[in-house]
């Protein structure tokens, strides 16, 4: 199974109106990755605070980054071409229900109107290990990516961009598949069985 980590850099919270302005996913236990800028979809530039929180700015993105249709199509391309022979992909980021699952079901959206065969949506498990951190870590303060990834002594060096989270977030994930493993004490891995993470996740009691 292959499992992907993903991570969206933004132009603001919203996941129904902002703008992705980077694109960072990597293969967990590969060097595949894919990262890009992309110009501002709605042609707005990006706020002062964005690029305070990120780095990114409106220069950066003119100069770098690609058009939202180029960008759009070349990580859907990099998607299928990492499947390979493999039914299903799993998908994880961090609170990923609420904001990066939902940016990537537009892209998927754009592509068909662009009438460019989209990767398909139901042939992904998407594991958000904000919701995974809750259940297998309870009593904390924040669930925070940045906080969890400190208290496994995780570098959050340059968080806020997007492969840099990516990368920590792979991290943090192998984390909890091990914590996982231990409390479920199954003979099947969930690193072989994402689906059973997804399970723990919305259907444990």
């Amino acid at each position: 199974m292959i499992t992907i980590i993903l991570d969206f850099e933004t132009s603001g919270l919203n996941p129904y109106h902002d703008d992705i302005i980077e694109i960072g996913m990597k293969v967990v236990g590969s060097d595949k990755q894919f990262t890009c800028f992309l110009k501002p979809k709605s042609n707005e530039c990006i706020s002062s605070h964005i690029t305070k929180l990120t780095g990114i700015s409106n220069k950066m993105l003119a100069k770098e980054g690609l058009s939202w249709e180029e960008a759009y199509q070349s990580m859907n391309a990099w998607l299928f071409s990492v499947k390979e022979d493999n039914d299903k992909i799993t998908i994880v980021s961090h609170n990923g229900e609420s904001f990066d699952f939902l940016f990537l079901k537009r892209i998927f959206y754009d592509l068909k109107v662009l009438k460019i065969k989209s990767f398909p949506v139901h042939k992904i498990i998407f594991v958000d290990t904000l919701l995974l951190a809750k259940r297998l870590i309870s009593d904390r303060s924040t669930y925070r990516q940045s906080t969890l990834c400190q208290q496994y002594d995780i570098s959050v060096e340059g968080s806020h961009r997007a492969l840099n989270d990516v990368i920590a977030l792979e991290q943090l994930f192998n984390v909890f598949a091990d914590l996982l493993n231990k409390e479920l004490n199954k003979r099947k891995s969930v690193f072989d069985n994402p689906q059973m993470i997804q399970d723990y996740i919305h259907f444990r009691s």
